[in-house]
């Protein structure tokens, strides 16, 4: 449909940001059917495809990284960066919901002033949680229905890959976690390979073999998995959906960086929500550095969450 109004999406750091804010762009595209909408990101287009909206390539440095805003003639730039303002991330803690909400609350206001909109939030912020994506390619989708269908044991997704922002401990995850692989009967699926010789690990590409980016394949392989672990990035943050958020039988371990202006962990999606999995976190004084306090919380936290008895 030719209109000239426009409204263009865009971002200039990683993949989850296309993610957690998918919900309320979709609400935007589907209640504003007058205006034209593109994407710009640095990122794989695929990773935006389902939301309805043409990829226009990467973002012009004209367009301000810490700027939410920005009209020019009868297009309004977005930015998705969940710091995009400042104030309100500082405000709520770091990336969270909360941030989130309040952020797209702003930039509801500003379409309904430019385009003269009626957008709205709702009440329920577990709403604009990410919903998975089921539609992904066929034949990972097999496969891992093949999985869960044959499984005998609990599936833990082991998202290994290092955090590109520092959101947690630089260090390796995997030599803190084998010896609970060693001795565990579940079955541990990683996300990044590593040459690791155990008989209770299995990898991702194992499952659907390798594409440029599989995180939709995660994100619908983390529904069917007992326990999510990781470093609140990457993988790990595809599989924070309203699916695995309000499933009493599923519980999150997730190693976070101790902001110290908080006393509790702030900056994870699950902060402030009413959610219905068990959701763990543990602060991290040292990212760099294995610190024998640090040290001590991840071992507690993977007994709690790796216990058979449970």
């Amino acid at each position: 449909m030719s209109t000239n109004k426009k409204i263009v999406f865009y971002n200039h750091f990683n993949r989850g940001d296309l993610f957690c804010n998918k919900e309320f762009i979709k609400q935007i595209v589907s209640e504003c059917s007058d205006i034209e909408f593109e994407y710009m990101h640095l990122q794989p287009k695929e990773l935006t495809d389902s939301m309805g909206i043409s990829y226009a390539g990467n973002p012009s440095s004209e367009l301000i990284k810490n700027k939410t805003l920005l009209k020019n003639n009868n297009t309004l730039y977005i930015n998705t960066w969940i710091a995009s303002n400042w104030d309100l991330f500082c405000k709520h803690g770091g990336a969270n919901m909360s941030t989130l909400y309040d952020l797209w609350g702003k930039i509801f206001k500003g379409i309904n002033k430019v385009f003269d909109k009626n957008l709205q939030l709702d009440t329920i912020k577990e709403n604009y949680l990410p919903k998975c994506i089921n539609d992904i390619n066929i034949t990972p989708k097999s496969k891992i229905d093949e999985l869960v269908k044959n499984k005998n044991n609990k599936l833990v997704l082991v998202c290994n890959g290092q955090p590109k922002s520092n959101q947690s401990f630089l260090y390796s995850l995997t030599d803190l976690i084998k010896p609970f692989i060693d001795k565990s009967q579940y079955t541990f699926i990683f996300t990044e390979y590593e040459d690791i010789d155990s008989k209770n690990i299995i990898f991702t590409n194992d499952i659907f073999g390798e594409y440029e980016t599989d995180l939709f394949e995660i994100s619908y392989l983390s529904k069917f998995c007992d326990v999510i672990i990781g470093r609140n990035s990457g993988p790990y943050t595809y599989s924070e959906t309203y699916e695995n958020y309000m499933d009493n039988n599923k519980t999150f371990l997730s190693f976070n960086t101790k902001n110290p202006d908080y006393e509790n962990i702030q900056e994870t999606m699950s902060y402030d929500l009413k959610i219905k999995c068990k959701y763990i976190t543990v602060p991290i004084e040292d990212i760099h550095n294995k610190k024998d306090n640090d040290i001590t919380n991840i071992n507690n936290a993977f007994i709690e969450v790796l216990n058979e008895k449970n």
